[in-house]
């Protein structure tokens, strides 16, 4: 199991940014299926991905 860990951290780096981006992309699948307008997926694509990278960064800074 550790070696997949040790993988992981080597393509991924950090488990906030991984699961951040995840879950912004399938917020984001999700409301290409309900047919919202492209700048409402594009604000939150950019909101999610913004929020990942900047609560990693905080937590490396602190």
């Amino acid at each position: 199991m550790n070696i997949f860990r040790k993988i992981f951290d080597f393509f991924c780096g950090d488990w906030r940014i991984f699961w951040g981006i995840a879950i912004t992309i399938i917020i984001v699948k999700l409301l290409e299926n309900w047919k919202s307008p492209n700048l409402v997926s594009i604000v939150i694509f950019l909101l999610g991905i913004s929020l990942s990278l900047g609560f990693s960064l905080g937590r490396e800074t602190l």
